[in-house]
């Protein structure tokens, strides 16, 4: 003998089911989409994840070159134009010098900003130290018998100036090295800076990653009763979907010359994928009777 129900009870039956992993629906949505659905249409990224868990790395690959896009390739590119490429920068715009037995000399002091960082050239003192830079930053640092690479923050803090590397001139730049000689390893140093766009992309990618992963824990409790089928692993690809608004933000302020400080926009990006995470999922949540009642059953 068949039982039939009415049909109402059998559609609201299946709207308040769990969906079994074995049977998700497969989606169509294209990385496009997932980024519309991140920014736009919030209460369907939670279905769009469940049903497109194949599009993920693909995602993180188009969010990471996109992060590194605009953080790194466009400001350095705009700078690279503005003085009209590296030849002519060697050429045009350098200081003229010539590095002899580990001794650079230099007629004039030099200072270029690019991105974050700061190529700085002053061959009147033997080494850099704290007293010789002023602003925030990243620094390429060349006197008359060091190469340093130096993190400074200005601030009155004991950590503020950190040395990364601190080589003698005679370690990194041969005997005989002028602008000439510079200017026609040019191709090199546009090779490095594609080299550096993908290892920007990939730190990107990690930082997310790693940010998303711990989002995931913190919002489990609320996949977890979920009207879809979320896993651990769906959990985890919503959190790196809800980071698209933050990481946008984050990096736009960054790539403007970070017009609000870097700590507030960071701040604001995780306040930011919190809430969409949340506003995510909430359309598949079920109301407090049909919760309790769900958990009287088991």
């Amino acid at each position: 003998m068949n039982y039939y129900t009415d049909e109402n009870d059998l559609n609201k039956l299946n709207s308040i089911s769990p969906q079994q992993p074995g049977n998700r629906e497969k989606g169509d949505a294209g990385v496009l989409d997932i980024f519309v659905a991140s920014i736009i249409k919030i209460n369907k990224l939670a279905e769009i994840c469940v049903q497109n868990s194949g599009k993920f790395v693909t995602y993180v690959l188009f969010m990471a070159v996109l992060v590194s896009f605009m953080s790194y390739l466009v400001p350095t590119a705009s700078r690279i134009y503005s003085f009209g490429g590296f030849n002519k920068l060697f050429l045009e715009e350098f200081p003229k010098f010539t590095v002899n037995d580990g001794i650079v000399t230099a007629d004039k002091k030099f200072e270029m900003r690019f991105s974050t960082g700061y190529l700085i050239i002053d061959t009147d003192i033997d080494a850099f130290t704290e007293k010789d830079l002023e602003a925030t930053g990243v620094y390429i640092a060349i006197s008359k018998k060091y190469i340093k690479l130096i993190n400074y923050t200005n601030s009155d803090l004991p950590s503020n100036y950190t040395e990364i590397y601190s080589y003698p001139v005679g370690y990194i730049l041969p005997s005989g090295l002028d602008n000439e000689k510079l200017a026609s390893l040019s191709p090199v140093f546009y090779f490095s800076y594609i080299v550096v766009f993908f290892v920007q992309a990939v730190l990107a990618a990690l930082k997310y990653l790693l940010l998303a992963l711990l989002y995931a824990f913190f919002t489990r409790s609320t996949t977890a009763i979920s009207k879809l089928s979320f896993t651990m692993k769906d959990s985890f690809h919503l959190a790196f979907y809800a980071e698209t608004i933050g990481i946008i933000l984050v990096n736009v302020n960054k790539a403007a010359g970070s017009i609000i400080p870097s700590f507030l926009m960071s701040a604001a990006g995780v306040v930011i994928s919190i809430v969409v995470i949340l506003n995510a999922i909430k359309p598949h949540l079920p109301d407090l009777d049909e919760f309790m009642s769900n958990q009287d059953k088991k």
